[in-house]
């Protein structure tokens, strides 16, 4: 783990027993290169680090990069993206392997690829020119600039692994999602009588005395999208303007950002989403190449950002309408375990084409919870993006206060106490007993299957994260298979503490993370 200037992997070690891939690379100025030693990890160098490819026996990897601490300084620039190459280069293969699994679960008709092609280079193009024109008088675009240097060298890493389009395509995997009925709307077709929505959920609940708080995500994508890699990164920058460079979150091979999304970040902000859909395809017509992705806008946010408040006027800022969210950014800096929560401590933001909304809900944290669960909250958001009609058209499922897990969180947050019951109530799944889904869709629990439904489909529950504040215990957690939420499943435990009691202030304590497929 990552502690101080030196990387301690016993604990990874004496875990699994399996070769652990180590690597430092240093940049020669001379040349313009990269020089990379594998097999070592040097303190001296521009970046270092591990992947430990423990997939298929716990189902995660784990990636820990840490950069700009060498002896001679470099640029922001170069760390970045010395940070990118050595990850391009530890996970190339993982790389190939993601990008040949997901590439046709997503591009389902080769005729999409004109479009998003012309749409992705234009992004690109637009994005550098406006780093090269602001980047001296604006930190936005300087760090803008930060993120294509990381994103340059993660292609320059794999380089014998992956194509460019294959690294563009994998960052751009969440913005697909609403890239593709915009530029093709011939293709935006439901497979059933109900348009589908998505099924993350997330639950912030805080205790009776404000004794502790917990947070917790489920996360949905497809059976393709089953190569997870908990990624950990410690950058150094000079910048002043920047709030951290550490920062601890779930991810997949040749991601530099979550999409689930679960972030812990060295500022002391939390941020966790889920997705919303957009009925009103007419917004579509606002989503423009010159803007910047929703990918990009959450890197920015979490570089610059020391509160949800700023978090909220970063993203919403060059919106490109893609991969709309509802957003909840918990800054630990406003909760007093035991004492108070104060004004700011959880933001709200959400984004549909051409609006981002935000709001302080810390007095819905005050009351004993949040919850999410793929219905917009603002009133703006939810009218607009065509939930109301949804609504009056299919019934309770678009509803943000009636629909089945809004009701299942009310009735069930009330007996969250502790680690233990928050896990039971976001592995929940009692389809065929509970009142609130009489005349559902039986895809409406937390972890439903809604791959038993007609027609199929290929979506199921990727993982879950589980964060407590006020503790000391740090783990990581394995959930084998998916099962009913009353059986015994085996645990697999990693010691994290090393890393994370130096990523975050003494008020935050543990991490635990749950996955599984079936």
């Amino acid at each position: 783990m990552i502690n101080g200037n030196r990387m301690h992997l016993s604990s990874v070690s004496s875990l699994i027993g399996k070769e652990i891939q180590e690597a430092t690379v240093y940049w020669d100025a001379a040349q313009k290169s990269v020089i990379l030693n594998e097999g070592v990890l040097e303190k001296e160098g521009g970046a270092y680090g591990y992947y430990n490819d423990t997939l298929l026996l716990t189902g995660w990897g784990v990636l820990e990069i840490r950069a700009g601490y060498g002896e001679t300084p470099e640029s922001d620039e170069t760390t970045s993206f010395l940070a990118g190459y050595l990850e391009g280069f530890l996970t190339a293969e993982q790389m190939f392997s993601h990008y040949a699994n997901i590439y046709p679960q997503m591009i389902k008709d080769e005729k999409i690829l004109d479009p998003l092609k012309d749409f992705m280079i234009k992004q690109d193009y637009w994005t550098r020119e406006q780093v090269k024109l602001r980047r001296n008088s604006d930190p936005l675009w300087l760090h803008a600039g930060l993120i294509l240097a990381q994103l340059d060298g993660l292609q320059a890493g794999a380089a014998y692994w992956a194509k460019s389009r294959q690294r563009e395509f994998l960052n751009e995997v969440g913005d697909l999602l609403d890239l593709i009925p915009a530029l093709t709307p011939r293709f935006n077709s439901s497979r059933g009588p109900v348009p589908g929505m998505g099924h993350c959920s997330a639950l912030i609940k805080v205790l009776p005395g404000f004794e502790n708080l917990l947070l917790a995500h489920s996360s949905w994508f497809n059976y393709a999208s089953t190569m997870r890699i908990y990624k950990h990164w410690d950058f150094r920058l000079a910048d002043t303007h920047t709030a951290t460079g550490k920062i601890s979150f779930s991810s997949y091979p040749g991601f530099l950002t979550s999409l689930d999304d679960f972030y812990l970040l060295g500022s002391g902000l939390l941020m966790t989403q889920t997705t919303n859909s957009v009925f009103n395809t007419s917004l579509f017509t606002l989503v423009t190449p010159h803007s910047l992705l929703a990918w990009q806008r959450v890197r920015l946010a979490h570089a610059l950002a020391r509160t949800g408040e700023q978090w909220a006027h970063i993203f919403s800022k060059y919106n490109s309408g893609t991969y709309n969210s509802q957003y909840m950014v918990l800054d630990l800096s406003r909760v007093s375990l035991g004492r108070s929560i104060r004004d700011g401590a959880l933001t709200v933001v959400e984004q549909i084409p051409g609006l981002v909304v935000h709001s302080d809900q810390t007095q819905a944290l005050r009351q004993g919870y949040w919850a999410s669960y793929n219905v917009p909250f603002h009133a703006d958001i939810y009218n607009l993006s065509g939930y109301g009609v949804m609504w009056r058209k299919h019934g309770e499922d678009f509803s943000y206060d009636l629909c089945p897990r809004a009701k299942i969180f009310r009735r069930d947050q009330a007996r969250v106490t502790d680690l233990a019951s928050l896990k039971h109530i976001m592995r929940y799944n009692s389809e065929c007993c509970s009142p609130f889904q009489d005349g559902a869709d039986r895809w409406s629990p937390r972890l439903s299957r809604p791959d038993l439904r007609d027609p199929f489909y290929s979506l199921f529950w990727l993982d879950q994260g589980v964060t407590r504040v006020g503790t000391l215990v740090f783990a990581f957690l394995c959930w084998p298979g998916m099962v009913p939420n009353q059986r015994q499943l085996s645990i697999v435990v990693s010691d994290w503490g090393s890393y994370l009691g130096s990523l975050f202030p003494p008020v935050v304590c543990g991490i635990l993370f749950l996955y599984c497929c079936f």
